[in-house]
């Protein structure tokens, strides 16, 4: 383990490097002491005392034990052993400053060892208590043993058997949830990104006070030329970093002071599992800032421009957005977990113009893939913090919104953001050429201001591809609750292009207006494009595409007419009509009425249906 005193040469200069598994936070560093103490005392054949055990606990792999006692062979997977942790987790986690356990090792000190596979461990501890102990391996008296570090929560967690238990001396003892949040009340504030720390000024690396100026300087805050101008600790602690007393907190130290690993690792390839075309670089010594700073410039160059031609004008644009990419980046670099030691990896497609960042650590504070777009939740408050004093991510935390409205105006698919094994989180970006008549569409929104709310990219990307939205559908896509859904679609009608609506009401549901389909069916070519790249498929569509938009309004209504299959598919009434004659007895029904009147019901509901009002 690096300590705090510990300095290395690195670029002719002395500096003291900051270790991310080891001393990101100073209770975790005290944590990694006392384990490596007690592995040395039970090395020597001596057993740790109770009182050096209140926050580190050694457990025998649950399962490991034959008929006669004997130690059986380990494997790689035992859910008996997920199950014990399962009830040792939680305890260390409600435990102030955390814990660790140490498995592989009984309480009488003989060493049986443990096999386990370390992804496959943790993984399985998540799925029962939402919770993703950093785990290493180690060796003690010859045998394989894990040491899993958990970090204290802002929550009290349940075990499976729904106690709530925590550390008193060198056991764990149930406690009531009044008597945790009491006990939390008294250390309400705190966020180890706030703690101060023993590193000055003296520990930051120049070239990531560099990188702060030129962010500032680069960003839109109109305070530029004064930051420019201030001193390095007056940058510091306008930042928030630097305290009166002249310690850095653990967010200035993480961000400013060189690390001993590479903290986001950068890897370009030509297609998934295809050929590596540039192996990650090893950025040891380089503070977080000045990585972040180098991955930004690599993925600028593999980012490549495409022009885009309007009338005259050529236009260059990014295969995928600028701004998406750096957002993705940075919700990985500020939320992810940074008690695991692993990097966050940036992987860069190059044929298929994709890039996945993969964050370590699952979703926090209620997040989850349906609710990414909606909900707002820092793990690190202070580390958030101070990247919105760098100007780097919005004050409103919105990072997610303004990708995926990137990602939307240019005609590309929204983000993509999955929770994967391990924990990890995954963001992924699909670009390429854009699609001219969205980015036309996009930008021909009035008001403008408009023209920045995601929720007019989101309902116009879902009207794209499918006839109409309900209620329930949009409050799906905006990732809200159905009110909130129902007053965001009256905002929407209130945008305009060429003067007319977005979209319009039709019946229940909500569908592009006829301006919209104007703007986009005006131009046989501008068809093509659109339905060769999977859009407005249901504008006069073929049999099978009909099945589809038929199937969709009967999901949602017990009949159709030929009215509304007209307004869905852009087709006359009569040819409506014929369309769905067509489907008889296939599919449907045909009901009494005839005209624009005429309905139909699913073939496999046989009773009729009376006429609704008005139809």
């Amino acid at each position: 383990m690096i300590s705090l005193n510990k300095y290395w040469t690195l670029r002719g200069a002395n500096v003291s490097l900051f270790d991310v598994h080891g001393d990101l936070v100073e209770t975790r560093a005290r944590l990694r002491t006392q384990v490596d103490e007690i592995l040395a005392a039970l090395e020597s054949g001596q057993l740790p005392r109770p009182h050096e055990r209140e926050q580190v606990d050694l457990k025998e792999e649950a399962g490991r034990r034959g008929r006669h006692g004997g130690v059986l062979p380990g494997e790689r997977q035992n859910p008996q052993a997920v199950e014990q942790l399962a009830r040792e987790v939680p305890c260390m986690a409600n435990t102030p400053g955390g814990g660790a356990l140490i498995l592989g090792v009984d309480d009488t000190g003989r060493v049986p060892g443990t096999e386990l596979d370390v992804e496959w461990l943790r993984h399985r501890i998540f799925e029962r208590v939402d919770i993703a102990p950093a785990i290493e391996h180690r060796h003690l008296r010859g045998e394989r043993i894990l040491v899993l570090y958990v970090a204290e929560t802002r929550e009290p967690v349940e075990d499976p058997d729904r106690r709530i238990r925590w550390r008193v001396g060198d056991h764990c003892v149930p406690m009531d949830r009044s008597e945790w949040w009491l006990h939390r009340q008294e250390r309400a504030g705190l966020d180890v990104m706030a703690a101060a720390t023993g590193r000055t000024i003296a520990d930051i690396a120049p070239g990531a006070l560099l990188m702060a100026r030129r962010y500032l300087a680069g960003s839109d805050g109109g305070d530029t030329d004064e930051s420019a101008e201030v001193s390095d600790a007056e940058l510091l602690r306008r930042l928030g970093v630097l305290r009166p007393d002249g310690a850095l907190t653990q967010a200035g130290v993480l961000v400013f002071c060189p690390a001993s690993r590479t903290l986001i690792e950068l890897s370009r390839l030509d297609v998934p599992g295809g050929d590596v075309l540039n192996p990650p670089d090893d950025r040891t010594g380089a503070a977080l800032l000045e990585q972040l700073a180098a991955v930004e410039n690599d993925l600028r160059a593999f980012n490549s421009v495409t022009t885009v031609r309007r009338g005259f004008a050529e236009i260059p644009t990014r295969r995928i957005p600028s701004r998406s990419v750096r957002e993705a980046l940075l919700n990985a670099v500020v939320h992810r977990d940074w008690m695991r030691p692993e990097p966050v990896v940036v992987t860069w497609f190059d044929h298929d113009t994709v890039i996945e960042v993969d964050s370590p650590g699952g979703f926090a504070g209620g997040i989850t893939e349906d609710t990414v777009l909606s909900r707002r939740y820092a793990r690190y408050p202070a580390l958030s913090d101070l990247f919105r004093a760098l100007r780097l991510v919005e004050k409103q935390g919105v990072g997610v919104d303004r990708m995926y409205r990137e990602m939307i105006s240019l005609g590309h698919r929204p983000p993509r953001i999955t929770e994967l094994a391990g924990p990890n989180v995954r963001t992924r970006l699909a670009g390429g050429a854009p699609v001219l008549p969205i980015m036309s569409l996009m930008e021909s929104v009035q008001p403008s201001a408009r023209r920045r709310d995601v929720r007019i990219a989101v309902v116009l990307h879902e009207l794209l591809h499918r006839p109409f939205l309900t209620v329930e559908d949009a409050a799906r896509a905006l990732q809200t609750d159905p009110d909130d859904a129902r007053d965001a679609l009256e905002a929407i009608c209130t945008a305009q292009i060429d003067g007319n609506t977005i979209i319009d009401r039709y019946k229940d549901v909500w569908m592009l207006s006829a301006a919209v389909f104007r703007r986009l069916e005006g131009d046989p070519d501008t068809i093509g494009e659109l339905a060769g790249r999977g859009l407005l498929t249901y504008r006069r569509p073929g049999r099978g595409a009909a099945r589809d938009v038929i199937a969709s309004w009967l999901a949602a209504h017990e009949r159709i007419t030929s009215g509304d299959y007209a307004a869905l598919t852009g087709l006359t009434t009569a040819g409506a009509n014929r369309a769905l004659d067509r489907l008889v007895p296939d599919l449907l029904v045909r009901g009494s009425s005839s005209g624009r009147n005429a309905h139909y019901i699913a073939a496999r509901t046989r009773t009729e249906v009376p006429a609704a009002h008005g139809e």
